[in-house]
């Protein structure tokens, strides 16, 4: 998720800065080196830590927050790396740039689901896996079940997910920026 790295390009000289030392992190769960400078994956209790370093940042350090619908993840993943370059803890992300617990389950209901009517499972199958007394639904009882009627909505958003819709869950909690008031 690109608003969750965090990019360090080198100071204008206007700026009184001082050396920045990344690599003094740890633990660090991935580090490479690039064309483009170095990119390192710092461990935290809060959840890991992706930052960009450009050439010659180690020495002037910058930040770079592209004003977009994902400045507000930035400004949080920023304050992170602060709170962590002090010493000090900070929580998870605000509600609401995450999920609720009901939303997490429910895609993972339908993850779920999908992948056993890919294995061959049916809709009542499927269904007895949470209620085991639809297997001794009638028919038409079947027909008219809600479990029946859940576990077609949990495949209908499954299929809707796995053709491409999982992206839009990258964008969560993005918030759009104001259109800008027309000049002259």
């Amino acid at each position: 998720m690109l608003s969750a790295i965090i990019a360090l390009i080198p100071a204008p000289e206007i700026y009184g800065t001082s050396p920045f030392f990344p690599l003094r992190f740890t633990p660090q769960l991935n580090r490479g080196l690039a064309d483009d400078g170095l990119h390192l994956v710092i461990g935290d209790r809060s959840g890991p830590m992706r930052l960009w370093i450009a050439t010659g940042a180690d020495k002037r350090a910058a930040v770079v927050i592209p004003l977009d619908e994902a400045c507000w993840i930035r400004l949080h993943h920023l304050r992170r790396l602060l709170e962590r370059l002090y010493g000090r803890v900070v929580g998870p992300l605000p509600n609401t740039f995450r999920p609720t617990r009901y939303r997490i389950t429910r895609l993972a209901c339908a993850l779920q689901a999908l992948t056993a009517k890919r294995a061959g499972a049916n809709v009542r199958d499927i269904a007895a896996l949470t209620d085991a007394g639809v297997r001794t639904l009638s028919g038409s009882i079947w027909k008219d079940a809600h479990q029946r009627a859940r576990v077609e909505r949990l495949l209908t958003l499954a299929e809707h997910l796995a053709g491409g819709g999982y992206l839009a869950l990258l964008q969560y909690g993005h918030r759009p920026l104001p259109r800008s008031a027309p000049v002259g």
